[in-house]
């Protein structure tokens, strides 16, 4: 059982006592929210760790309450994972300050717990709401329940598909930084605005603002000048080059850099009030929202020293011309700045060659089989931007890949051997992506009955359960011998039709040593699947890096 790593908050023991009459909640109607806990379980002679995290939906409010929906759940006691099974009852009460819960979940092995829990506020900012929450969870034995939570707000642009096939080093295609336009960044007293607030980009990378705040915002580019030796007041004149018009809560807008005005710094006074070094203000271009003045974001372009030469190595394992090995390539994918030199170097006892180019089809031939039984190899088109020619056993090839973009590269004699490269602006913000293997005979559903009508996460997917922080790139690499789909959606609890849709991550079919790219921009918890082999499924908890807090007491009526 893999490890989920919820506990965002630390739990101090019986402390100074909080009490805060003007607290409040975040909740709205129709509103999404990740409810994010840890604490403990006490049992007749045990106490166990636990965490929580629920993602809701508010429903309309009637009078001082409101009812909500339970969208997905997870519960962990100790190292046992439990998924929401049948329906839930969610209850917000007395204007958002306090809520019940009540539901069932099931682990792997389709063993059933009830939770009846009882949450109350005790701080709140524009940040989110902090709950303490009591109860009991009842499996084999009744256990007390005690978490301290967190409600954050679940955005909506959820996830960004990157095919693995479409760009190559030398298209025009870009790559991706998102920039967060954080919650209460109208707040002036505020001390971090934008997230992150100061990128450093090559050419060609696309900017992406999402507004996760609760007003509208606007993003514009222009001149900084300090006004004041003090650097207390800045005037921010735009140069029109960006202008996003409103961005709505839950919006976003994209801007992709086509260059840098060299002839330009910033002020060195301005660079000094935002912490840019002195020696990186050349081309710099100065974002910020004409309506709060305060809230100012830089794009810098590249420096020499973030695009000094680096290696990466891709090796053609011993035995990769047999196409009945799992393994062909190793790492099959690769992660790469500008400027890296990516190196072959074949294991094998034949010859093989390395091309680029595109996917095109999935061909019967040498691959691995198909549904009815019949070998299925992929089929490229090579592009003409890397041809290794002939590499003996033992020989090695090499070459830079200069620009951002995802590259497929494959053997034109062994289509089944092939990966991916993204190449990716080197930020010191930059998130790592994580990996997700779709491993070998998960077309084959394994395990009890129970596992399989409820739909529960298993080892089909390595790993299938993960947490990650918002903008976080989620690679699936096809390691089976037949094609799959990456689907997310909401469980229905029905034996014929498990999984409901929502959109937000669709792969199209992802063929055998093929990888799957997704940036995952909002908070919340993301069920993914197969739709043709359901039994296929796996969980992502999205949410932000957060201050740890001290909990006491719940405050007194």
């Amino acid at each position: 059982m893999k490890y989920v790593l919820l506990f965002l908050m630390v739990i101090a023991g019986l402390a100074t006592t909080m009490y805060l009459p003007n607290a409040y909640s975040d909740f709205s109607s129709n509103g999404k929210y990740l409810i994010d806990g840890s604490g403990y379980l006490s049992g007749s002679k045990t106490i166990f760790d636990s965490s929580i995290a629920l993602q809701i939906t508010a429903g309309a409010n009637n009078g001082s309450s409101m009812q909500a929906t339970l969208d997905n759940g997870l519960v962990t006691i100790t190292n046992t994972q439990y998924l929401n099974s049948g329906l839930w009852q969610v209850s917000i009460l007395r204007d958002n300050k306090y809520f019940v819960i009540q539901g069932n979940a099931q682990d792997e092995n389709g063993n059933t717990i009830h939770l009846n829990l009882f949450g109350r506020i005790i701080d709140s900012n524009q940040a989110g709401s902090v709950f303490s929450i009591s109860g009991k969870i009842t499996g084999s034995e009744t256990m007390k329940a005690s978490y301290s939570a967190k409600v954050l707000s679940a955005g909506t642009g959820t996830t960004k598909p990157i095919t693995s096939t479409t760009t190559t080093p030398t298209s025009s295609s870009s790559s991706v930084v998102n920039i967060s336009i954080l919650p209460g960044a109208s707040n002036i007293n505020n001390q971090v605005h934008y997230s992150p607030s100061n990128v450093r980009v090559a050419l060609g990378t696309t900017i992406v603002w999402t507004n996760n705040d609760s007003v509208p915002h606007r993003i514009m580019s222009g001149v900084a000048k300090a006004l004041t030796t003090d650097q207390s007041n800045t005037t921010l004149i735009s140069d029109g080059k960006i202008d996003s018009g409103s961005i709505a809560p839950g919006q976003s807008f994209q801007y992709t850099v086509t260059s840098f005005d060299t002839s330009q710094a910033l002020d060195p006074r301005v660079a000094t009030r935002y912490n840019i070094p002195q020696d990186e203000t050349v081309g710099d271009i100065t974002f910020f929202d004409p309506t709060y003045q305060f809230m100012v974001g830089i794009i810098a372009p590249l420096s020499q020293s973030t695009t000094q030469t680096q290696t990466a190595q891709m090796t053609i394992l011993n035995g990769a011309s047999n196409s009945n090995n799992v393994q062909f390539l190793s790492p099959s994918s690769l992660q790469i700045t500008p400027g890296t030199v990516v190196v072959w170097t074949n294991n094998d006892s034949v010859p093989h060659s390395i091309m680029s180019g595109q996917l095109l089809s999935t061909t019967e031939s040498a691959g691995g089989k198909g549904a009815a039984g019949k070998t299925v190899s992929p089929h490229f088109i090579s592009d003409g931007n890397i041809d290794s020619g002939p590499i003996a056993p033992g020989q090695s090839y090499q070459t830079t890949f200069s620009r951002t973009g995802s590259t497929q590269i494959f053997d034109p004699m062994y289509t089944w051997i092939n990966g991916i490269i993204i190449s990716t602006p080197a930020t010191t913000n930059q998130i790592a992506p994580v990996k997700i293997s779709i491993n070998p005979g998960s077309s084959s559903p394994k395990g009890t009955a129970t596992q399989q009508t409820y739909n529960q996460y298993n080892t089909y997917y390595t790993p299938d359960t993960i947490q990650i922080v918002p903008g976080t790139p989620v690679i699936w690499t096809n390691n089976d011998s037949i094609a799959h789909t990456i689907f997310s959606g909401i469980s229905t609890q029905k034996n014929d039709n498990p999984f409901t849709p929502d959109g937000k991550i669709a792969s199209g079919k992802i063929a055998p040593g093929q990888s799957f790219m997704v940036v995952v921009n909002a908070t919340g918890i993301v069920r993914f699947y197969d739709p043709q082999y359901t039994w296929m499924n796996g969980v992502i908890v999205s949410m932000p890096p957060t201050s740890s807090y001290v909990i006491g007491n719940t405050p007194p009526q």
